[in-house]
Formats: C-alpha cells, structure tokens, sequence
C-alpha cells in the first residue's frame, strides 16, 4: 500500500476514450490549483493522458478507473487504481526501448513516455489487492547559485536554538554551501525555496542557531524516512577556520545545542532511532553508533569510507527480516553485533509463477556520480534488467552504484540472485529504514577511469 498526502481530489470514470479530455481537464487544473507551474502541470497531464489511453486498449468495456490527484506542497501526485492485473511493466524501466517494426510496443510507448514525463514512479497493491500506479511530479525551484559576496557576521556565544521563518530558513540553506563540502549536503539543499516547502508540507522539520542580535550561526534539518525512523542532515555551523569570534568550544557548543533539540523533538514520538547517513564534521559523534559504512569513489582518487550512524531512542520493538540465503550470513553477523531482535526468515524460488519483467526505479547524485536503484516490481527478468542498468551507469561515468531491499517486504527478496550475479556485496544495514529494515548493496569492482597518455 502507497501511503499519501491528505489533500486530494478524485475521479472515478469509464475506460472510453471519449472521457479522455475529461481525465485531461481533471489532471491539469488540479495540479495547477495544488501548486505546479505550468510547464510541470502540463508533464503531468500528458502522463495522465498516455495512461488513460492505454488503459483503455486493455481493459474491458465500461470498466471503471480511479483516478486521483494528491497535492504534496513541493509536489503533486497522480495515481491510477487499475482495474488490471497484468501491466507492460518493462516500460518503467529507464532502460526500457521501443521496437518500432512490433505493433504491442508500439501500444506501450504512451507508458514509456508517461514515466519519463514525471521525477518518481511507484508500483504497488493496494489493500484490495488491486494494482496502484503512482506518479509524481515536483515544483521547479531555481538553483543556489555560489556568489562572491562578503562572509557573514558569525553568530555570537549569546544564541538560542529556534524554529525558523522562511527566509531565515532559505538563509541558512544558502550559506551552508560556503562552509560545508558539497558531498556532506543533500541534493535538495540546492533549491532553498524547495526546502522552505518541504518544510511547510511537513515532510522536514528545522531548526536554526540565531544569536541576540539575529545572526544565523548554522543548523539542522530532520525527517520520518520511515514510520519508525528519523533521519537527519547536519548540524552544518556557518564558519570555517578563517572566521573570526568562532572558537573550537563555540562551534561544538552550537553543534551539541542542534542535536539536542532535534533529540528533545522526537523524544516522545514513536521513533526508535534517529539515523545519520552523511555525518558532518560538526555532528557530536558520541552520541552515536557507527552503523557501518560505504565507500565513495571520486574519479581517480581512493575511495572514502562514509559512515552511518544511529542514535537507539527507544527499545526495539523486534522484527521480521525476509532475505535470500545469500544474504543471511551479514545479516546474522550485524544483529548480532547491533543486538537487534530479529526472527530471520529465508525465501526460496518454489516454483510459483512471476512477472515476465521486473521494475526498477533510480535514483541519480550525478555531483557524487552516485545513482542509487529500488525494486518496484519482480519478474523474471532480474537479473538482465539490472544488467541492463549497470551498462547504463557505466556509460554515464557513474562509479558508485547501489541497490536497497527493503527486508520488511518479502517479494523484494527475490532480486537476492540476480544481485549477486551482478556482483552486488552487502554494506550497510539500516534499521526500521522501510516497511521493515533496508539493507544496503554496493556494485563491487566499480569503473576503472583510464589515464590518457
């Protein structure tokens, strides 16, 4: 099941295509009314579009779709709750082509040009077992730009830690790109405004460093990655070795007082840790376990080792891990070594009929040349389609490939094979990350950059 956003708006029509102007009208006016611009609006639309006219080449006459627009703040998302069973699955994959000379791949380039036209795609069932196709498509937000302009004023020992307004927000987001290594900070701190909706959405939670007289001395941002976890970025403080007024204890000081408002934050809700996955120089460590870690390759140069760190909130409430044998060894060894309750149980290939294609979705860090891949939907195929994908990668220069299982899903477990067939190695083991804990794979043996002579 697809959690979502509350706001929404619904449509139940017939699969006819003289509806198709009325899914057309539904889509694009209700994305405009929940905050996308109108070339994202339009994106959307077409996907609709493309997907309501498939549909009706496949479904029986006079059967009814659901359709539904959910309004994300930074987002909008449209979901189809399909009246099939059996899809063209292989169309969602970015590797996925289109034969020209076959006439049902023909019948699937709408699909294919629908999952192009949006930022993420999830597959699914829903509670009554019916196929749930969800697709998102994000607000454009201009990009922070680096400026020459002249340093800040620090922030000064007399501070508090507060919630901040909007452009106090975007402030601190901002200036954190001239302190911070660009490989320490999320993706979405490129866009400050997109932070600023996130958090009005919702979705992340900050707070800042504002001394006496309004200066902002750095920060800290923080989010439910899952309905048990929390995750979060920083504490990043706004000063480097040049900047005057900030003493080492100062810093350490500012950085202690973040993460102990974030900690007091979520103290009485029902997370059980709280997850740090991009450590900053400034996070107090101490107050952390070293999960594990992985390693990032940066063109020529060695690798560095990341790693990531827990913080226990609460007891743990215990587990079931579904995997493949494969995996079973690292698995054992690291509950053991993290004292985590879990009842490990193992899945097997009996038989049992599969999907002819599988889906996978991927997630690009193009500034870390990092591209991260999740099973959306098991077929038969697993093993080529990654294949597949790791081509692609390579072709594109991309040397840090991974590849997360959730282990609270059992049909996840099935990709156990064709990993280690594509020379995927266990990592990192992160708990209550999903449905259940997500274990992290690393493509081993990455590309080889050759010198030039």
């Amino acid at each position: 099941m697809i959690n979502q956003p509350q706001r929404q708006a619904r449509l139940t029509i017939k699969d006819d295509l003289a509806f198709l102007p009325t899914v057309q009208t539904f889509v694009e006016k209700t994305a405009l009314a929940f905050g996308l611009g109108q070339t994202e609006a339009l994106a959307l639309t077409l996907a609709g579009e493309e997907i309501f006219n498939y549909l009706c080449t496949q479904v029986k006459p006079e059967a009814e779709i659901e359709i539904s627009c959910y309004n994300g703040g930074y987002y909008a998302a449209l979901e189809f709750i399909l009246p099939i069973r059996n899809l063209a699955m292989r169309t969602f994959n970015l590797t996925a082509t289109i034969n020209i000379d076959d006439e049902n791949s023909l019948d699937e380039m709408g699909l294919l040009l629908a999952s192009r036209m949006v930022d993420h795609l999830q597959i699914g069932q829903n509670d009554n077992g019916r196929l749930q196709l969800l697709l998102r498509k994000e607000k454009s937000y201009p990009k922070t730009t680096a400026t020459n302009r002249a340093p800040s004023k620090p922030a000064t020992k007399n501070f508090s830690i507060i919630t901040p307004e909007a452009e106090e927000l975007k402030f601190f987001i901002s200036e954190s790109h001239h302190y911070t290594s660009p490989e320490l900070l999320p993706q979405e701190f490129s866009y400050p405004g997109k932070i600023v909706d996130m958090v009005k959405a919702g979705d992340y939670q900050a707070a800042i460093v504002r001394d006496s007289t309004g200066r902002i001395g750095g920060g800290i941002i923080w989010y439910w990655s899952s309905t048990k976890m929390v995750e979060c970025y920083g504490p990043f403080i706004l000063a480097d070795d040049t900047t005057p007024s900030i003493s080492p204890e100062l810093r350490q000081t500012m950085a202690e007082a973040l993460l102990e408002y974030c900690l007091n934050a979520i103290a009485r809700s029902p997370a059980v840790g709280l997850l740090n996955r991009s450590p900053s120089p400034d996070l107090p460590q101490h107050h952390f376990e070293t999960l594990g870690t992985v390693l990032e390759y940066h063109n020529t140069s060695l690798p560095t080792e990341r790693p990531s760190l827990f913080r226990q909130m609460q007891e743990d409430p215990g587990a079931v891990t579904w995997t493949d044998p494969n995996f079973e060894p690292f698995l054992r060894s690291e509950y053991q070594r993290l004292t985590l309750p879990r009842e490990i149980r193992l899945t097997s290939d009996s038989g049992e009929n599969r999907a002819d294609f599988s889906v996978l979705a991927s997630e690009f860090d193009r500034a870390r040349h990092k591209v991260t891949l999740r099973p959306l939907w098991a077929g038969n195929d697993m093993e080529k389609n990654i294949a597949d994908h790791l081509t692609l990668f390579t072709r594109e220069g991309l040397d840090n490939i991974f590849f997360i299982i959730d282990l609270g899903q059992s049909w996840q477990a099935a990709f156990g094979p064709a990993l280690r067939e594509n020379s995927f190695t266990p990592r990192l083991l992160l708990p209550h990350g999903g449905k259940g804990d997500l274990l992290i794979l690393q493509k081993t043996e990455p590309k080889k950059t050759e010198s030039v002579s």
